[in-house]
């Protein structure tokens, strides 16, 4: 995400990303979001200001037998953010 977005965004937001940042040199800026109602509302208020993409990730379990290429929404435990 470009330097000049991050420093415009309002307070509250900044200080959330800075929980989940991802190192620099992976391609997603933030990573291991806990899929939790706040994160989730975090997450759609930084997409009104910034194009985003979400990839939830999480395990299979013993009612959910998760595919190796994606994870649904309903049965992920955390997700990442990229830019669109």
């Amino acid at each position: 995400m470009d330097r000049l977005v991050k420093f415009c965004l309002p307070l509250d937001l900044q200080a959330w990303m800075k929980q989940y940042l991802a190192p620099e040199c992976e391609s997603a800026f933030a990573k291991d979001i806990p899929n939790s109602w706040y994160n989730q509302y975090m997450a759609n208020q930084l997409a009104k200001v910034v194009p985003i993409r979400r990839k939830y990730r999480g395990p299979s379990t013993e009612f959910y037998r998760r595919p190796t290429a994606y994870c649904h929404k309903n049965h992920a435990n955390r997700f990442a953010l990229y830019e669109r």
